[in-house]
């Protein structure tokens, strides 16, 4: 386990990227334009895991996209969207949860997530984000993005308590 992550307290929320991280960053159109991704069963067992634990999840996407809305609903976790400062609409959520950046880790792939993964208490990254990532999160995790990161993730929390 990483020595980083075993003297850190839990949080009480983890904001997630969605592309990259929920998913692989790929993305299939058909011919009437609409989008199609993949995401992973792990991921949605994870987050009951991780709410049992009393820790929050939500997903912050620079996209608005109906994808977005319609996985986070079923996982039942909020999505913020169309978000072009991540750190401003991230520091809105904490004020208006009564929750500061020390309460928070952050998951993130590529560069539009670096200024939340320098804010977070701690910060997680899939094993294929990009490297200016990999060289700011506090922990590179095992898995790629858009196959169960927050599995790997909750089993790391899992083995601290």
């Amino acid at each position: 386990m990483n020595k980083k992550l075993k003297g850190q307290a839990l949080p009480k929320i983890i904001f997630t990227d969605f592309d990259g991280c929920l998913t692989d960053d790929r993305v299939w159109l058909n011919q009437e334009g609409e989008e199609f991704v993949a995401a992973n069963r792990k991921d949605g067992l994870a987050i009951n895991r991780l709410k049992a634990l009393g820790i929050t999840v939500v997903i912050t996407s620079t996209e608005t996209n109906k994808v977005v809305t319609t996985r986070a609903t079923k996982l039942g976790i909020e999505a913020l969207q169309g978000l072009s400062n991540k750190v401003e609409a991230i520091e809105n959520y904490l004020s208006t949860h009564n929750l500061t950046w020390n309460d928070s880790w952050y998951i993130g792939n590529d560069v539009n997530d670096l200024g939340a993964i320098r804010k977070a208490k701690f910060s997680f990254c899939p094993s294929d984000a990009v490297d200016l990532v990999k060289e700011e999160a506090s922990h590179k995790l095992f898995t790629r993005g858009g196959f169960g990161i927050l599995a790997e993730i909750v089993s790391k929390i899992e083995k601290l308590i």
